[in-house]
Protein backbone atom coordinates (compact mmCIF):
# COMPACT_ATOMS: atom_id res chain seq x y z
CA UNK A 1 0.00 0.00 0.00
CA UNK A 2 0.90 3.58 -0.89
CA UNK A 3 -0.16 6.78 -0.50
CA UNK A 4 0.72 9.81 -3.09
CA UNK A 5 0.33 12.73 -0.50
CA UNK A 6 0.80 15.52 -3.72
CA UNK A 7 -1.01 14.93 -6.53
CA UNK A 8 -2.36 17.64 -8.68
CA UNK A 9 -5.11 15.62 -10.06
CA UNK A 10 -7.00 18.91 -10.66
CA UNK A 11 -4.85 20.07 -13.20
CA UNK A 12 -5.80 20.57 -16.44
CA UNK A 13 -2.91 17.69 -17.44
CA UNK A 14 -5.67 15.47 -15.77
CA UNK A 15 -8.96 16.45 -18.20
CA UNK A 16 -9.06 14.23 -20.14
CA UNK A 17 -7.97 10.43 -18.62
CA UNK A 18 -8.43 11.10 -14.99
CA UNK A 19 -9.93 8.32 -14.33
CA UNK A 20 -7.63 5.77 -16.14
CA UNK A 21 -4.69 7.57 -14.06
CA UNK A 22 -6.33 7.14 -10.77
CA UNK A 23 -6.91 3.51 -11.74
CA UNK A 24 -3.55 2.62 -12.92
CA UNK A 25 -2.33 4.54 -9.33
CA UNK A 26 -5.00 1.82 -7.96
CA UNK A 27 -2.81 -1.27 -10.06
CA UNK A 28 -0.13 -0.22 -8.56
CA UNK A 29 -0.87 -0.04 -5.11
CA UNK A 30 -1.50 3.47 -4.47
CA UNK A 31 -4.66 3.11 -2.02
CA UNK A 32 -4.88 7.15 -1.39
CA UNK A 33 -4.36 10.81 -3.18
CA UNK A 34 -4.18 13.97 -1.50
CA UNK A 35 -4.70 16.65 -4.36
CA UNK A 36 -3.50 20.25 -3.35
CA UNK A 37 -5.23 23.26 -4.40
CA UNK A 38 -2.96 26.23 -6.18
CA UNK A 39 -5.35 28.35 -6.23
CA UNK A 40 -9.27 29.07 -4.85
CA UNK A 41 -10.54 27.75 -7.93
CA UNK A 42 -7.97 24.65 -8.23
CA UNK A 43 -9.32 23.92 -4.42
CA UNK A 44 -12.40 23.46 -5.07
CA UNK A 45 -11.88 21.43 -8.55
CA UNK A 46 -9.97 19.15 -5.88
CA UNK A 47 -12.64 18.92 -3.86
CA UNK A 48 -15.28 18.11 -6.22
CA UNK A 49 -12.33 15.28 -7.61
CA UNK A 50 -12.15 14.02 -3.82
CA UNK A 51 -15.81 14.06 -3.79
CA UNK A 52 -16.50 11.68 -7.02
CA UNK A 53 -13.59 9.24 -6.27
CA UNK A 54 -13.42 7.76 -2.86
CA UNK A 55 -9.56 7.02 -2.40
CA UNK A 56 -9.01 11.01 -3.25
CA UNK A 57 -8.78 13.56 -0.82
CA UNK A 58 -8.50 17.23 -0.86
CA UNK A 59 -5.87 19.66 0.45
CA UNK A 60 -7.01 23.77 -0.05
CA UNK A 61 -4.37 26.84 -0.71
CA UNK A 62 -2.97 29.16 -3.01
CA UNK A 63 0.27 29.06 -3.94
CA UNK A 64 3.27 31.25 -3.54
CA UNK A 65 3.22 32.02 -7.09
CA UNK A 66 -0.52 33.23 -7.15
CA UNK A 67 0.04 35.87 -4.69
CA UNK A 68 -1.37 37.87 -6.77
CA UNK A 69 -4.60 36.69 -5.83
CA UNK A 70 -4.52 38.51 -2.81
CA UNK A 71 -5.02 41.95 -5.39
CA UNK A 72 -7.83 40.64 -6.58
CA UNK A 73 -9.72 38.85 -3.55
CA UNK A 74 -8.08 40.58 -0.34
CA UNK A 75 -6.37 38.63 2.24
CA UNK A 76 -9.91 38.55 4.52
CA UNK A 77 -11.82 37.07 1.64
CA UNK A 78 -8.83 34.79 0.58
CA UNK A 79 -9.16 33.84 4.28
CA UNK A 80 -13.01 33.20 4.28
CA UNK A 81 -13.22 31.40 1.24
CA UNK A 82 -10.61 28.81 3.19
CA UNK A 83 -12.34 28.54 6.26
CA UNK A 84 -15.61 27.83 4.23
CA UNK A 85 -13.75 25.41 1.80
CA UNK A 86 -12.31 23.41 5.02
CA UNK A 87 -15.82 22.30 6.50
CA UNK A 88 -15.88 19.47 3.33
CA UNK A 89 -15.06 16.31 5.06
CA UNK A 90 -13.03 15.21 2.30
CA UNK A 91 -10.37 18.44 3.20
CA UNK A 92 -7.51 16.71 4.82
CA UNK A 93 -5.07 19.56 4.41
CA UNK A 94 -4.16 23.23 4.21
CA UNK A 95 -2.16 23.68 1.22
CA UNK A 96 0.44 24.15 -0.80
CA UNK A 97 1.13 27.81 0.52
CA UNK A 98 4.41 29.15 1.94
CA UNK A 99 7.54 31.23 -0.34
CA UNK A 100 8.81 31.19 -3.51
CA UNK A 101 11.70 32.95 -4.63
CA UNK A 102 12.73 31.31 -7.36
CA UNK A 103 12.14 33.00 -10.62
CA UNK A 104 10.35 30.93 -13.48
CA UNK A 105 10.48 31.16 -16.94
CA UNK A 106 7.23 31.29 -17.62
CA UNK A 107 5.66 33.67 -14.33
CA UNK A 108 2.41 35.75 -13.54
CA UNK A 109 5.42 38.08 -12.40
CA UNK A 110 6.53 41.51 -14.32
CA UNK A 111 9.97 40.64 -15.84
CA UNK A 112 9.82 37.32 -14.08
CA UNK A 113 10.59 39.30 -11.22
CA UNK A 114 10.52 38.49 -7.48
CA UNK A 115 10.96 42.06 -5.88
CA UNK A 116 10.41 43.18 -2.36
CA UNK A 117 6.70 43.70 -2.81
CA UNK A 118 5.87 40.44 -3.78
CA UNK A 119 7.81 38.56 -1.10
CA UNK A 120 5.99 40.83 1.42
CA UNK A 121 2.68 39.92 0.34
CA UNK A 122 4.05 36.09 -0.23
CA UNK A 123 4.80 36.09 3.16
CA UNK A 124 1.07 38.08 4.32
CA UNK A 125 -0.07 35.13 2.64
CA UNK A 126 1.57 32.67 4.06
CA UNK A 127 0.50 33.83 8.05
CA UNK A 128 -3.15 33.47 6.45
CA UNK A 129 -3.18 30.06 5.92
CA UNK A 130 -1.12 29.04 8.87
CA UNK A 131 -3.58 30.67 10.64
CA UNK A 132 -6.75 28.91 8.43
CA UNK A 133 -4.96 25.64 9.83
CA UNK A 134 -4.26 26.32 13.49
CA UNK A 135 -7.96 27.61 13.25
CA UNK A 136 -9.53 24.80 11.66
CA UNK A 137 -6.92 21.81 12.65
CA UNK A 138 -6.04 20.91 9.77
CA UNK A 139 -2.22 19.79 8.93
CA UNK A 140 -0.01 22.21 6.29
CA UNK A 141 1.29 21.29 2.89
CA UNK A 142 4.41 23.56 2.72
CA UNK A 143 6.06 24.85 -0.57
CA UNK A 144 9.38 26.47 0.29
CA UNK A 145 11.93 27.15 -2.90
CA UNK A 146 15.04 29.31 -2.02
CA UNK A 147 13.29 31.19 0.82
CA UNK A 148 14.00 28.94 3.63
CA UNK A 149 15.78 31.94 6.04
CA UNK A 150 12.60 34.00 5.36
CA UNK A 151 9.97 31.38 5.87
CA UNK A 152 11.02 28.78 8.94
CA UNK A 153 11.11 32.02 11.34
CA UNK A 154 7.49 32.53 10.50
CA UNK A 155 6.40 29.62 10.61
CA UNK A 156 8.14 29.16 14.02
CA UNK A 157 5.88 31.80 15.63
CA UNK A 158 2.56 30.04 15.00
CA UNK A 159 4.38 26.52 16.12
CA UNK A 160 4.36 29.02 19.52
CA UNK A 161 1.23 28.96 21.54
CA UNK A 162 -1.69 30.80 19.99
CA UNK A 163 -2.10 34.73 20.64
CA UNK A 164 -5.20 36.80 19.42
CA UNK A 165 -5.36 36.26 15.07
CA UNK A 166 -4.61 39.69 13.76
CA UNK A 167 -7.12 39.04 11.22
CA UNK A 168 -9.67 37.75 13.43
CA UNK A 169 -10.31 34.99 15.48
CA UNK A 170 -13.33 32.84 14.20
CA UNK A 171 -16.03 32.05 17.32
CA UNK A 172 -16.67 28.52 17.54
CA UNK A 173 -13.23 27.38 16.02
CA UNK A 174 -10.49 26.08 18.63
CA UNK A 175 -6.96 26.62 17.69
CA UNK A 176 -4.46 23.74 17.37
CA UNK A 177 -0.68 22.90 17.04
CA UNK A 178 0.79 23.05 13.74
CA UNK A 179 1.37 20.00 12.07
CA UNK A 180 2.33 19.92 8.28
CA UNK A 181 4.85 18.79 5.83
CA UNK A 182 7.64 20.37 3.82
CA UNK A 183 6.69 18.80 -0.09
CA UNK A 184 9.33 18.44 -2.33
CA UNK A 185 12.14 19.51 0.25
CA UNK A 186 14.81 21.60 -1.84
CA UNK A 187 17.10 22.82 1.36
CA UNK A 188 20.37 22.04 2.07
CA UNK A 189 21.29 19.71 5.64
CA UNK A 190 20.71 22.69 8.17
CA UNK A 191 16.88 23.47 6.44
CA UNK A 192 16.41 20.06 6.87
CA UNK A 193 17.57 20.13 10.94
CA UNK A 194 15.73 22.92 11.69
CA UNK A 195 12.88 21.50 9.79
CA UNK A 196 13.11 18.25 11.54
CA UNK A 197 13.53 19.61 15.04
CA UNK A 198 10.39 21.90 14.11
CA UNK A 199 8.48 18.21 13.87
CA UNK A 200 7.75 18.29 10.34
CA UNK A 201 7.41 15.49 7.62
CA UNK A 202 9.73 15.76 4.61
CA UNK A 203 8.13 15.12 1.33
CA UNK A 204 9.79 13.59 -1.56
CA UNK A 205 9.60 13.49 -5.10
CA UNK A 206 11.10 12.44 -8.46
CA UNK A 207 13.73 14.56 -8.50
CA UNK A 208 15.42 12.24 -6.07
CA UNK A 209 15.39 9.27 -8.66
CA UNK A 210 17.58 12.34 -11.11
CA UNK A 211 21.25 11.55 -12.27
CA UNK A 212 23.45 13.61 -10.22
CA UNK A 213 20.93 14.25 -7.57
CA UNK A 214 23.21 13.30 -5.05
CA UNK A 215 22.43 16.34 -2.66
CA UNK A 216 18.78 15.32 -2.40
CA UNK A 217 19.71 11.67 -2.16
CA UNK A 218 22.03 12.76 0.74
CA UNK A 219 18.77 14.84 2.53
CA UNK A 220 17.07 11.44 1.92
CA UNK A 221 20.32 9.74 3.76
CA UNK A 222 19.70 12.21 6.61
CA UNK A 223 15.75 12.24 7.09
CA UNK A 224 14.52 9.91 9.72
CA UNK A 225 12.16 6.94 8.56
CA UNK A 226 9.45 7.90 10.67
CA UNK A 227 9.33 11.20 9.36
CA UNK A 228 9.10 10.71 4.94
CA UNK A 229 6.27 11.07 2.98
CA UNK A 230 5.96 9.86 -0.61
CA UNK A 231 4.70 12.43 -3.23
CA UNK A 232 4.82 12.66 -6.93
CA UNK A 233 3.34 16.04 -7.36
CA UNK A 234 2.22 14.94 -10.68
CA UNK A 235 1.94 16.64 -13.72
CA UNK A 236 5.48 17.60 -12.61
CA UNK A 237 8.81 16.17 -11.92
CA UNK A 238 8.05 12.55 -13.36
CA UNK A 239 11.12 10.09 -12.48
CA UNK A 240 13.43 8.16 -14.06
CA UNK A 241 12.72 6.64 -16.38
CA UNK A 242 9.97 8.87 -17.41
CA UNK A 243 11.75 12.09 -17.04
CA UNK A 244 10.32 14.66 -19.17
CA UNK A 245 6.78 13.18 -19.22
CA UNK A 246 3.69 13.87 -17.88
CA UNK A 247 3.87 12.52 -14.02
CA UNK A 248 1.48 10.78 -12.42
CA UNK A 249 0.42 8.98 -9.08
CA UNK A 250 1.58 5.05 -9.94
CA UNK A 251 4.93 6.38 -9.94
CA UNK A 252 5.02 7.17 -6.54
CA UNK A 253 5.99 3.72 -6.31
CA UNK A 254 9.23 4.53 -8.18
CA UNK A 255 9.90 7.14 -5.69
CA UNK A 256 9.24 4.74 -2.96
CA UNK A 257 11.89 1.93 -4.41
CA UNK A 258 14.37 4.49 -4.65
CA UNK A 259 14.36 5.30 -0.76
CA UNK A 260 14.60 2.13 -0.10
CA UNK A 261 17.49 1.77 -2.50
CA UNK A 262 19.06 4.74 -0.46
CA UNK A 263 18.56 3.16 2.98
CA UNK A 264 18.91 0.35 1.93
CA UNK A 265 16.17 -1.28 3.03
CA UNK A 266 13.11 -3.59 1.54
CA UNK A 267 10.58 -1.79 -0.74
CA UNK A 268 7.67 -3.19 1.64
CA UNK A 269 9.47 -1.93 4.17
CA UNK A 270 8.93 1.57 3.02
CA UNK A 271 5.72 1.69 1.94
CA UNK A 272 4.60 0.39 5.32
CA UNK A 273 6.74 2.97 6.97
CA UNK A 274 5.48 6.05 4.62
CA UNK A 275 1.76 4.76 4.64
CA UNK A 276 1.55 4.55 8.86
CA UNK A 277 3.47 8.55 8.25
CA UNK A 278 0.68 9.77 6.16
CA UNK A 279 -2.06 8.07 7.87
CA UNK A 280 -0.97 9.61 11.19
CA UNK A 281 -0.39 13.03 9.45
CA UNK A 282 -3.41 13.69 7.10
CA UNK A 283 -6.02 11.23 8.83
CA UNK A 284 -5.40 10.98 12.50
CA UNK A 285 -4.61 7.23 12.47
CA UNK A 286 -2.73 4.23 11.50
CA UNK A 287 -2.85 1.47 9.82
CA UNK A 288 -2.51 -2.17 10.88
CA UNK A 289 -0.23 -4.25 8.80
Amino acid sequence: MLIDTHCHLNFQAFEKDLEEVITRAKSEGVEKIIIPGAKIDSSQKAIEIAGKYDNCYAAIGVHPHHESDTGILGYYDIKKKLVELAKNKKVVAIGEFGLDYYEYQQTVHQENKITAEIKQKQKELLKIHLEVARECNLPIILHCREAFEDMLPIVLQYLRPPSRSPFGHLEGVSRSVLRGVFHCFGGNEKDLKRVLDMGFYIGFDGNITFKNAYSLQNLVKLTPLDRILTETDAPYLSPEPFRGKRNEPKNVKIIARKIAEIKGIRLEEIEKITTKNALKLFFNNTFSF
